[in-house]
């Protein structure tokens, strides 16, 4: 009796420990952003600077700009949400800038870009997108990006 006892018990635990290796590999995502929808990145926005760093290969503007008031969310299931205050080059307003969009950056390399979203004369913008993302997504940043040219970024996480 004690034997079956202790046989079940290791039967019991094993497949606990099977299911607690397996349920968050099931659960992390199929590449679809079907994931859950933890905060994978929330960080505010710099504006960027002429001859600033070229990140994960795309370049500055080409002018000053600078941000009021910022923040950038990413989830895992590829929700983005980017809000600027004062996106604006100092002097000259938004320019010729009408529309942002927001790539977002995993693993090093640019994985998605969102729908673009009207940049007011103040230099204020809300996106509120979903996106696909890879499975994993270490390290994550986000480029603003003037009229659509994901070339050119005018703001950026972690600068």
């Amino acid at each position: 009796m004690h034997r079956s006892l202790r046989t079940a018990a290791f039967v019991t635990g094993a497949v606990l420990g099977v299911t607690t290796l397996v349920a968050p590999a099931a659960s992390a995502g199929d590449g679809s952003s079907g994931g859950s929808g933890h905060t994978i990145l929330r960080d505010t926005l710099m504006g960027s600077m002429p001859d600033g760093p070229v990140l994960f290969g795309v370049k500055p503007g080409g002018v000053d700009w600078v941000v009021d008031e910022s923040l950038a969310r990413v989830r895992e299931d590829g929700r983005v949400r980017v809000r600027v205050e004062g996106l604006v080059i100092p002097g000259a307003g938004t320019g010729t800038v009408t529309t942002i969009t927001a790539t977002v950056v995993c693993n090093g390399m640019t994985v998605a870009t969102t729908m673009p979203a009207p940049l007011d004369a103040d230099g204020d913008a809300r996106i509120d997108d979903t996106v696909w993302l890879p499975d994993y997504c270490h390290m994550p940043a986000v480029l603003v990006n003037p009229n659509g040219n994901t070339q050119r970024y005018i703001a950026a996480t972690g600068l």
